[in-house]
């Protein structure tokens, strides 16, 4: 393997889910009985974890089959190449100079990205961009397995 690295969800935004969880919670025990509202909670939390866990858990992984991206993979021969986007750059790729054709695997919470070119004349997808907190790593890893 290459690379790999997990995107995880800022601890913070677990504090929210678990504070939305518990303000739901509260208000549907005033309007219902015991049982029902201990049941709602107990569904609502582990809804909000699960719903953190699999948004939370990105995982990316450039190895010398290609780059895997969550459950998307992108094999080595369809790699044109990869160009690492920090600060403005990486703004500008997902707001006023976004391309409406690439496929985006972005996270809000994470800065950096890259956009992997491709090489497919039949993919509807111009690139691919994806965020990452190291993007000079990320795109010199996929640039080394490019065929």
């Amino acid at each position: 393997m290459t690379y790999s690295e997990r995107l995880h969800i800022p601890w913070w935004w677990t504090l929210i889910a678990l504070i939305f969880v518990g303000s739901l919670d509260v208000a549907v025990f005033a309007y219902v009985d015991l049982p029902v509202g201990i049941t709602f909670a107990v569904v609502t939390l582990i809804a909000a974890i699960c719903a953190i866990v699999l948004y939370g858990g990105s995982h990316l992984q450039v190895d010398e089959r290609g780059l895997r991206v969550g459950r998307y993979r992108l094999g080595a021969a369809y790699i044109a190449g990869a160009t690492p986007l920090e600060g403005e750059d990486a703004r500008s790729a997902l707001g006023p100079q976004a391309d409406h054709r690439a496929f985006l695997y972005t996270r809000p919470y994470v800065p950096g990205l890259v956009r992997v070119d491709l090489d497919d004349p039949a993919d509807p997808h111009s690139a691919w961009l994806i965020s990452t907190r190291d993007p000079q790593a990320l795109a010199t890893a996929i640039d080394k397995v490019k065929a």
